[in-house]
């Protein structure tokens, strides 16, 4: 239902003092005025202002009133008090009366929607708001007019997939036709419930991490040894009151003390950080097991150690192996020494090999410089149509980027680049920019002007008005036509 306009105003067009926006009277005054000029504007403008005084008081009252409480209220006082107050707040906010009309919001409703006031007051809210020409399903409005009371809940809203707190309040007053008026209030809560989601899953997945580590994990009270919690395979059972750490893992009646078995505990509330100490646990059926215990402290707010974090991690059969390793270090050393003469006899092997392949990519270098180009050259010039001279420009095309990743290597030998300065070279050969280099190489901008600076001197350019990206295209072509 549309709300009335009382003597055919909008709701932007108020008498001057109750209106939402007052408008100002713009006074300019020229430079070439005279005196006697400004003072006859002066009292016409105060002739003007009486004449608005009067006819202020001369003016007729709306037709049509609002009661709140005991109190009635014209429609333009009503709207323009209530305007101003919700328009304080940072929420979405629309006054509806009980058929879901729109009768005002705020402007962050305005502004979310990209409408005026004009555009929906009296029009259906779900329609303006959510798209839809029915009720928004769990909409709080008819739970609060069968209730009689303030109605709040948490709704997904799939049009805007957001979730959002609304909620519904009665305001004790009707419009002119006798329908209730309800103050509906919404916030955007898709930040805290995606963390509150994001909290629970994180809880079960750290709650099934723990039951999926094969090595004991438990958490021990600082104050009194007692095991508050611990995962299954710890194989602790089901934990009491008096389930103390000492006796479930050394079958001891006090704490650790002994200089092969320091307790962590105490040594974790000297040093208030972590500890890690080799201890032999008995297992139920008396077995003995050696393991390695890390221990991490919790440190409350006052900065007191109040429990303290163990996994243990079973060693017994790394401790064996490491009696058996001791057994082999002599023989192992004799062999090293008879792997380290077979390692310089293939690094010269290698080296060797390198040097035939670089002699290789020279070859195909002169090969096709003296073989192939002047052909290529020669056929470019001759008499050819227009579909054999496009096959040729491919195949000079293809040809270069066979050749492309030899000359680079030529270009590195001659000038010793670094391979961070080799690809930012080809970067900057390629056309980007500083800025784009530093994006693709992880690489702050200042490092990226340092490996120019010194590919520059490398390339004894530095402090030369020399374009660096003209001057690599040239020495890739030098490499190519001279030095081979």
């Amino acid at each position: 239902m549309r709300i009335p306009k009382s003597s055919g105003m909008s709701f932007h067009n108020y008498p001057a003092g109750i209106s939402f926006i007052n408008n100002t009277r713009k006074i300019t005054v020229m430079n070439n005025k005279t005196k006697v000029q400004l003072i006859d504007e002066l009292n016409e403008l105060r002739k003007r202002i009486a004449e608005l005084e009067v006819e202020k008081k001369e003016r007729k009252p709306p037709k049509y009133e609002y009661q709140f409480g005991n109190k009635n209220f014209d429609e333009i006082t009503f709207f323009s008090i209530v305007q101003k107050i919700i328009n304080i707040f940072h929420y979405f906010i629309i006054i509806v009366d009980e058929d879901h009309n729109i009768l005002l919001a705020n402007d962050k409703v305005l502004n979310a929607l990209g409408k005026n006031i004009e555009d929906i007051v009296g029009q259906y809210c779900p329609k303006i708001v959510h798209g839809i020409d029915e009720s928004f399903p769990g909409c709080p409005l008819e739970e609060a007019i069968e209730k009689g009371h303030y109605i709040e809940k948490d709704l997904l809203d799939p049009f805007y997939k957001k979730w959002v707190s609304s909620a519904i309040y009665p305001m004790n007053c009707k419009t002119q036709d006798g329908k209730k008026i309800f103050f509906h209030i919404a916030r955007d809560i898709t930040d805290s419930k995606l963390a509150e989601e994001t909290i629970h899953q994180q809880n079960e997945f750290l709650k099934n991490i723990l039951e999926s580590l094969t090595q004991p994990f438990y958490i021990i009270n600082a104050n009194d040894y007692t095991v508050i919690m611990a995962n299954s395979a710890a194989n602790f059972g089901n934990l009491t009151k008096n389930s103390k750490c000492y006796k479930l893992t050394h079958n001891r009646n006090k704490p650790c003390k002994s200089i092969e078995h320091p307790c962590p505990i105490k040594e974790i509330i000297k040093t208030k950080k972590p500890y890690i100490v080799e201890h032999n646990h008995y297992t139920k059926d008396g077995k003995v097991l050696q393991f390695e215990v890390h221990c991490y402290p919790i440190i409350d707010s006052d900065g007191k150690i109040t429990k303290i974090i163990e996994y243990t991690i079973d060693i017994t059969e790394r401790k064996r192996a490491e009696k058996k390793l001791k057994k082999t270090q002599k023989e192992l050393e004799i062999k090293s020494k008879n792997l380290e003469e077979k390692n310089i006899a293939l690094r010269v092997i290698l080296d060797h090999q390198n040097e035939e392949k670089k002699n290789l990519y020279r070859d195909i270098f002169k090969n096709i410089k003296n073989l192939v180009y002047p052909n290529l050259e020669n056929l470019k010039v001759s008499s050819l149509t227009e579909n054999q001279k496009t096959l040729v420009n491919i195949i000079e095309s293809n040809l270069s980027k066979v050749i492309k990743p030899f000359s680079t290597l030529l270009i590195s030998e001659s000038i010793n680049l670094s391979p961070a300065e080799i690809r930012v070279a080809n970067m900057i050969k390629e056309g980007k920019i500083v800025k784009e280099i530093a994006t693709i190489m992880y690489i702050s901008e200042n490092t990226v002007k340092a490996h120019c600076r010194n590919i520059r001197s490398k390339l004894q350019i530095k402090n030369k008005k020399i374009n660096l990206r003209t001057h690599l295209q040239s020495l890739e072509e030098l490499v190519w036509y001279k030095k081979l």
